[in-house]
């Protein structure tokens, strides 16, 4: 009986002690481990975004499973076999074997048997990549705590010469998802797990800057519909990236403003349509970044570069434009006491959306969501998903989207036990 016993004990410690962290490399940039996969993936479903696409009333997973095992069962593979290998933990990873030279690898495991997964992954991932990329994956099998891993990596001789077993800079033992990440520039670590159908996110980042916490309460703050974010943290060198609409302004600009900054802000929507001649998806998109600066307008003006535009229309107020693949971008600037806007929209037709805009304090998600993580003191970021889910809805004519989806996040200036400075960012998402 004693026997028995004394197997079962080892049994079960092989299980619970089998560590993923041993077979990744010690000097990985990025790390992005999950603790009980398939749990994960089961949980998330339980967030009513994901829910509401993985399942009911969209059904993604079904449509998306089946063209997937149609694919695996033509290269003559049961698809319970590939699945299996995702059960339980599955690690990314990234290494810098020379200077800016990236390779990645995927951990899985533990495996009842990881030679049997090189032949069933291999002949998967081989098929699924064009022979014009150039990418070639190998595969190893490792062991830790005697049970067995499947490494696949883009670089076999970069893996094989790292120095093994990464140390977490924190130890989560819950289900969920560990990221960390390592650079020159950036570093720090976070969790994401789900708990009563919503989705929790911490991560620390590390920073060498003293920063000094405001208030940061967004309660009446406008907001168009689709997303708000502010901050009052703005690090030396920020700049602020417009290229999306076509604007590529100087960072010597948008050094000059935010170096004189106390606070920025941005809110934005979209308005999706189809049109019925031509069955084409239409988009409208407002945005505006509003700034409390000491800079002064003519400042701003006479550093805007010279292949960009400028048409004065009134006093503090210019619209540039630039050229770009024969279409052209246009953006206003101006400036009324001590605030700078920014907006892809005239006056005028901002108007609109300021006039039917709401205080975040009056959204419904938000206020749900507002209680649930600590309280911001340098930035804020919310995100209401209605606009897109509205187009959704109709677009696909399907019943059963209704409800509230979306995130919100804070930022908060913090320290760690032994005093070094830390950026807590937490986000909920429904």
């Amino acid at each position: 009986m004693k026997k028995i016993l004394l197997f079962l004990i080892m049994i079960l410690s092989l299980t619970v002690f089998s560590n993923i962290y041993e077979v990744i490399p010690q000097d990985s940039k990025a790390v992005i481990v999950l603790n009980n996969a398939k749990t994960v993936y089961d949980d998330l479903k339980t967030v009513p975004i994901f829910g509401k696409i993985l399942d009911d009333p969209t059904y993604a997973e079904t449509l998306i499973t089946g063209m997937i095992d149609a694919y695996i069962q033509s290269l003559d593979l049961n698809s319970d076999e590939v699945y299996s290998g995702f059960e339980k933990n599955v690690g990314i990873f990234v290494i810098e074997p020379q200077n800016n030279n990236y390779e990645f690898g995927i951990v899985l495991g533990p495996l009842d048997d990881g030679k049997k997964y090189i032949e069933v992954f291999s002949k998967v991932i081989d098929a699924l990549m064009p022979e014009d990329t150039g990418i070639n994956f190998y595969y190893i099998v490792k062991q830790s705590e005697l049970q067995d891993y499947l490494i696949i990596t883009t670089n076999k001789n970069a893996y094989e010469n790292s120095k093994l077993n990464f140390i977490p800079k924190k130890r989560y033992n819950e289900t969920g998802i560990y990221e960390e990440i390592n650079t020159s520039t950036l570093n720090g670590y976070g969790f994401s797990y789900i708990k009563d159908n919503y989705l929790y996110s911490k991560f620390n980042l590390l920073t060498d800057s003293q920063i000094t916490p405001k208030n940061v309460n967004i309660d009446s703050s406008e907001f168009f519909g689709l997303y708000y974010s502010k901050t009052t943290y703005i690090p030396d060198g920020s700049s602020l990236n417009l290229n999306k609409f076509g604007i590529n302004l100087p960072e010597d600009l948008i050094n000059s403003i935010l170096s004189k900054s106390d606070w920025a802000e941005q809110t934005g929507t979209i308005n999706l349509s189809m049109n019925d001649e031509t069955g084409d998806i239409e988009s409208n998109f407002a945005m505006k970044i509003k700034v409390k600066t000491n800079s002064s307008f003519d400042e701003i003006e006479k550093i805007i570069p010279e292949d960009i535009t400028k048409e004065k229309l009134d006093k503090d107020y210019i619209k540039i434009s630039k050229t770009v693949n024969e279409k052209s971008m246009i953006m206003y600037i101006w400036k009324k006491d001590d605030f700078l806007y920014i907006s892809n929209l005239n006056k005028i037709e901002l108007k609109k959306y300021e006039n039917s805009s709401q205080k975040l304090s009056s959204n419904i998600l938000y206020k749900e969501l507002k209680s649930k993580i600590p309280e911001a003191n340098i930035g804020a970021f919310f995100l209401d998903l209605k606009p897109l889910i509205s187009f959704l809805k109709d677009f696909f004519g399907v019943e059963g989207l209704d409800g509230e989806f979306g995130g919100l996040g804070s930022a908060i200036a913090s320290k760690t036990p032994d005093g070094k400075n830390i950026i807590e960012f937490n986000f909920i998402m429904k």
